[in-house]
């Protein structure tokens, strides 16, 4: 078995530790779990029209999820999941939107 140049070895080491600070944001590194976030403040109108888009998504992505289930045809069903999968792309980031705020009157 062949080991490694010390001079590789100390740059594999140090390309190691300069990743992983890109990689860790400055939040990251102060988050505290004890002390609960607070949630951003929002009107009650906008609150409103994120409810109910969400809930046209989640009635869409009922929609399609039952079309999937009644679709015998492996292939066919391929459709249903590209878009399943892209409503879920848009209904994730809007209920961990509406989670993290309150509304103001």
């Amino acid at each position: 078995m062949e080991i490694l140049h010390p001079a590789i070895a100390a740059c594999f080491k140090a390309l190691t530790l300069a990743s992983a600070c890109t990689v860790i944001e400055p939040p990251a590194v102060s988050f505290n779990p004890t002390v609960p976030q607070p949630k951003s403040t929002v009107s009650v109108q906008e609150a409103a029209a994120l409810s109910e888009r969400i809930a046209r998504l989640q009635a869409q992505r009922n929609q399609v999820r039952a079309q999937t289930a009644s679709e015998p045809d492996l292939w066919k069903r391929q459709s249903h999941y590209e878009e399943l999968h892209r409503i879920g792309m848009e209904l994730s980031p809007l209920e961990r939107r509406m989670q993290s705020i309150t509304a103001t009157r």
